[in-house]
């Protein structure tokens, strides 16, 4: 134990002459909450608050002080030694625990570990600091016990977070867990908080640890906070600084995409069969006519054979994924800065950042920049009484170009275009009509109406700009020792911005101004478009407030400890966004024309249309009001018991549902069994059995208790009278849905800390979960969706650390091992259309005893080795009947494959250490699941466009008997086939596979130099670093060659794998 006595008392009142002041912390700075501070022979005694400050009074004359925490050496020291001066006490672990979090968070209090009931993780600090990434969140992934990152679903195909905390414990809720950051929960995108600015995370897992934050804790809670100034700390200085770049994009990867010699011999196939003669002959739409079906078209006009042929052959060379590789993708770059200045005056502390984050992605004119400012700051200007205001403040710009998806998606798309000539020149495509349409139009008066992708570029930009302003203001005052009020306020306040500008050069608006240009005698006279750019405003402003006030009591008794809270807050959180679009808009002058939206006119070549000027007005208001409470009782530091209840209101539940004031509560118990007086082993100094049951919540926002409606911003059709759709029809019974927890968890370490860990199992059950029931059918409505639903989950969460090698040279390792598995046990509705349960990955139709995500399958039997159709089975038959065998099937009928998510998981992580070096390489791994890749969709292809359903099975289609031995792809299919052939195929387990696999995640190399040892280094410390991520799958159950984490669905053939980076960065202390 250290004993600092300060020049100026932290404390302008200083203690009286018969108490004692002071802070306790560790050798970092950290303060060390319920830290015990008494006076030897006597039952004075003490608990240090959540921030390690104390006040001990009625002092004797003489006597001994002895401070001591869990995993800290015991210290004592005399009066004589204090001086009546406020103390900051540090003390010294007494064994060097692999990173042993001594202090957990809630979001409302800081707990003791010793003394915590619950189930708390926090990820190891050296591990989550060696990570370069401009996010907070990505960081946690494959390092923090029961968090699991899901890679293949909607939300992460959509640029989303897609987490779960111990499985899945909804059907149709919110599924994310709550993200609080500096005791509130955060309402805007957590992407935009700065990691540099991150202390602690501390994930919350079961009922005693996260009940407090009621119904909206269900899927778990995250609780981030943010560094401050900590007491007694000298002026520090600190800068980060990084450039990590990454190899290019590989679009040889995706699955759905055909090479050119095989697209032209489809193409051929199709045209034979008299698939395009419609469109040749269309004089009316004048669709577009592909390279090939032109060529073909002169062969049959006479075009000669091998003329023919010399061209075809000419565009069989030619592959479109190498063009995006020169003319579209580039290697990404990012550079991430930070500086920070926080210390600690005889009054006050402080912390301020500031940070620039550069970002330029893999695409070219794709483009992120962030500026975040953060000041946080704590005052004591009276005695007993501490003031905190912190602002935060994100700033961020960033800009799309939308040049690359147009032309490399959808319909546009042809594999063997070629974007310039073999000289640079930018080459013409055809889009939305023919090339010969176009051509003639110019000598009509229409605008240029050529396509040309590479001109386009920078032409029809996105940027969008995003202001996140979050203040922060708080008071805590003691009122007797032991006992003290806080209240807490923050407002925050987000305004979007997203401007989508296509300026007069842009083919967007060529195209629009044409199509609606007004004929006279077949040639231009007029625009029912101004020419100009177009326009596109979107703004959205998101404001919220929080307020609480809470009493806190902590106090010593003998051998007797109880820490307690109570408090109120209530919450309000809008939503506003509108948009417009302007017409012949000019960018320099800011000017714009007017159009008649109301008129429907005729548009060129063909059809008619109106002029859409309309843009959805949103606005949404969430308000709840809470009531909670939290108590802990230790006695002796042996046992521990702990509960906590809440009571929560929201404008989301039904009336009567408010009116019930029904809590969400946990109840919690903890052993130290190491400290009883018959525990007498050496080998396992540290043994702790832990155990709670509780409740916390879950709510959808989508469903209200109340009848809700959405007008419409045109009048009804007959009568131009204003109407509304009805969205929801209200339920009055409607609840939150509540998830019973079941942990019991032990914490032990071997002697000389060899060996240290965590085993928890858990059983969650999901009572009033949200899902479908029949309505009556005479109020037009079929389901209604509330509290009708049950599902279970059970699993275990196990963190083991090793110290394997001590010393000059140090190795340690972490291993975590996550198994969950979740099941539906009451669920109302069943579908009686079984196509609707043989979805993709990403399918949720509940079926009792199974997972909420699942893959479900038709029974296979093969290929017919006559042709290569699919076969199935019809009544305990094989069948090609496939309207039978998809229309008869019952759920029963139906293969389970497995669980569409994993159910293990976790990590492996090792770090080297030789004096001044450290090295570290993370592991990661998921097993147990299943994903449904695309294939090829022959109906598609030829109804729908073949560049919209190209898939690469198709090279290995069953093509002559035997290859039914070979291949699982059903033969090409004749040109007048139905969809159900198609459907059936995809919906069978050939398209299923594992998805287990295991790949190395990071490596870190860090050198580190210290004043100490280094004495002419002008800072206090200095390390550089070099970091690698996204290194590659190491193992995988399946031979198709999809990364499980990264599959493409039918027509995206866009998605690739996140490419390998590298970073280079420096940390400096001054």
């Amino acid at each position: 134990m250290k004993l600092v006595q300060k020049k100026k008392p932290t404390n302008p009142t200083g203690p009286t002459n018969n108490e004692i002041r002071g802070i306790v912390t560790d050798e970092k700075g950290d303060p060390i909450p319920n830290a015990t501070i008494k006076i030897k022979g006597s039952t004075l005694a003490t608990l240090a608050d959540d921030k390690g400050l104390f006040k001990l009074g009625e002092l004797p004359e003489s006597g001994i002080l002895i401070a001591t925490s869990l995993g800290f050496k015991e210290q004592e020291f005399s009066f004589s030694q204090l001086n009546k001066n406020e103390l900051v006490i540090v003390l010294v672990e007494s064994e060097r625990m692999l990173e042993e979090v001594k202090i957990v968070s809630t979001g409302y209090q800081n707990i003791s570990k010793e003394r915590a009931t619950g189930s708390f993780v926090q990820p190891n600090r050296d591990m989550l600091e060696a990570r370069v990434a401009p996010d907070i969140l990505s960081k946690l992934e494959g390092i923090t016990s029961g968090l699991l990152f899901n890679r293949n679903t909607l939300s992460t195909n959509a640029g989303k977070n897609d987490l779960s905390i111990r499985g899945r414990s909804t059907i149709f809720a919110n599924d994310q867990p709550l993200i609080v950051v500096d005791n509130f929960p955060f309402n805007g995108d957590i992407n935009t908080i700065n990691p540099n600015d991150v202390e602690t995370i501390t994930v919350l897992k079961d009922a005693a640890a996260a009940s407090i934050w009621g119904v909206r804790a269900g899927n778990g809670v995250i609780v981030i906070t943010t560094k401050r100034g900590k007491v007694g700390q000298d002026l520090n200085i600190s800068m980060n600084a990084n450039l990590t770049t990454s190899k290019m994009v590989n679009p040889f990867y995706n699955p759905n995409y055909l090479p050119s010699s095989e697209y032209i011999n489809l193409e051929t196939f199709l045209f034979k069969n008299g698939k395009y003669d419609a469109s040749i002959n269309d004089v009316v739409n004048f669709p577009v006519i592909s390279p090939v079906v032109q060529i073909l078209n002169l062969q049959r006009n006479g075009q000669s054979s091998d003329e023919t042929e010399r061209q075809l052959k000419a565009l069989r060379s030619n592959d479109y994924r190498n063009e995006e590789l020169k003319y579209f993708y580039r290697n990404p770059l990012s550079q991430q800065y930070q500086l920070s200045i926080s210390g600690a005056t005889s009054k006050a502390t402080y912390y301020l950042s500031t940070g620039y984050d550069k970002l330029r992605f893999n695409i070219k004119g794709n483009d992120n920049d962030r500026l975040t400012i953060n000041s946080q700051n704590t005052f004591r200007p009276i005695k007993d009484l501490e003031v905190q205001a912190g602002i935060y403040y994100v700033r961020s710009n960033s800009q799309t170009d939308n040049t690359f998806g147009a032309v490399s998606s959808g319909t546009n798309f042809l594999p063997y275009y070629n974007l310039a000539n073999a000289d640079g020149i930018p080459l013409t495509f055809d889009r939305d009509y023919s090339s010969s349409f176009k051509q003639a139009s110019i000598a009509r008066g229409f605008l240029d109406w050529i396509y040309i992708p590479l001109n386009e570029i920078g032409r029809f930009p996105t940027n969008t700009k995003n202001n996140d302003l979050r203040l922060t203001t708080g008071l805590q005052y003691s009122i007797l020792n032991g006992l003290n009020a806080e209240i807490k306020y923050q407002f925050q306040q987000i305004d979007n911005t997203g401007r989508l500008l296509n300026g007069i050069e842009s083919y967007q608006a060529r195209n629009l101004i044409n199509q609606y240009s007004i004929l006279t005698a077949n040639k231009v006279n007029g625009y029912n478009v101004p020419i100009g750019g177009v326009l596109n405003i979107n703004n959205g402003k998101t404001i919220s407030n929080n307020i609480r006030t809470q009493l806190n009591f902590q106090r010593d008794f003998a051998k007797n400890s109880i820490s307690a809270l109570v408090g109120y807050e209530l919450s309000e959180f809008t939503t506003d966004a509108y948009g417009n679009t302007y017409y012949g808009y000019n960018d320099e002058l800011g000017t714009f024309g007017q159009v008649n939206s109301v008129t429907t006119v005729n548009l060129n070549p063909s059809g008619t249309g109106t002029i859409n000027t309309y843009s959805p007005i949103t606005a949404r208001l969430d308000r709840f009001r809470s009531t909670f409470g939290n108590i802990s009782y230790s006695y002796n530091n042996v046992y521990t018991l702990s509960a906590s209840a809440r009571i929560d209101g929201s404008n989301y539940f039904g009336v009567k549902t408010n009116q019930k004031n029904v809590p969400l509560w946990s109840i919690g118990a903890l052993w130290n069994i190491n400290k009883e007086k018959f525990y007498t082993s050496s080998l396992i100094p540290k043994l702790v059995l832990r155990t709670s049951y509780g409740y916390n919540g879950n709510l959808d926002k989508g469903n209200t208790g109340i009848t809700t409606f959405r007008y419409s911003p045109n009048g009804a059709l007959y009568t131009n009278q204003t109407y509304a759709n009805i969205v929801s029809i209200g339920n009055p019974e409607l609840r939150w849905e509540k998830i019973g927890i079941l942990n019991i968890g032990i914490d032990f370490m071997l002697k000389g800390n060899f060996l240290s860990g965590t085993i928890e199992y858990y059983h969650k059950k999901g009572e009033d979960i949200l899902g479908d029931r029949a309505f009556a059918a005479n109020t037009g409505i079929t389901t209604q969706r509330g509290n009708y639903s049950d599902m279970v989950a059970d699993g275990l969460d196990f963190a083991i650390n090793s110290q394997n090698l001590k010393g000059k040279f140090g190795w340690t390792s972490s291993l975590l091992f996550s198994f969950v598995k979740d099941k539906v046990t009451k669920y109302d509705v069943i579908d009686p259309n079984s196509v609707n349960y043989v979805g993709g990955t990403f399918n949720n139709k509940p079926i009792i005893g199974r997972p909420v995500f699942g893959i479900y399958s038709y029974p296979s039997a093969g290929l017919d080795p006559a042709n290569g159709d699919p076969r199935g089975y019809l009544n305990s038959e094989i069948s090609k009947n496939y309207s039978s065998i998809i229309n008869s099937a019952t759920i029963d009928q139906l293969e389970y494959d497995g669980p569409a998510r994993p159910t293990v998981f976790g990590g492996l992580n090792n770090r080297l250490t030789y004096k001044n070096i450290a090295l570290s390489f993370n592991i990661s791994y998921k097993l147990g699941y299943y994903f449904r890749r695309s294939t090829v969709n022959y109906f598609n292809m030829y109804n729908r466009g073949l560049s919209m359903n190209m898939n690469k099975d198709f090279i290995d289609r069953w093509q002559k008997p035997g290859d039914e031995h070979i291949t699982n792809t059903p033969s090409i299919a004749p040109y007048n086939v139905t969809a159900l052939r198609d459907q059936f195929y995809q919906g069978t387990n050939a398209t299923v596979e594992p998805g287990d696999h295991i790949r190395l995640q990071d490596v870190s190399l860090a050198y580190t130099l210290d004043k100490s040892n280094w004495k002419k280094i002008p800072f206090a410390q200095i390390q550089l670093y070099v970091y690698a991520n996204n290194l590659g799958i190491l193992w995988r159950k399946s031979d198709y060659g999809l990364d499980p984490d990264v599959v493409p669905t039918i027509n995206n053939r866009l998605l690739n794998l996140t490419p390998k980076s590298i970073s280079f960065g420096i940390k400096t202390n001054f």
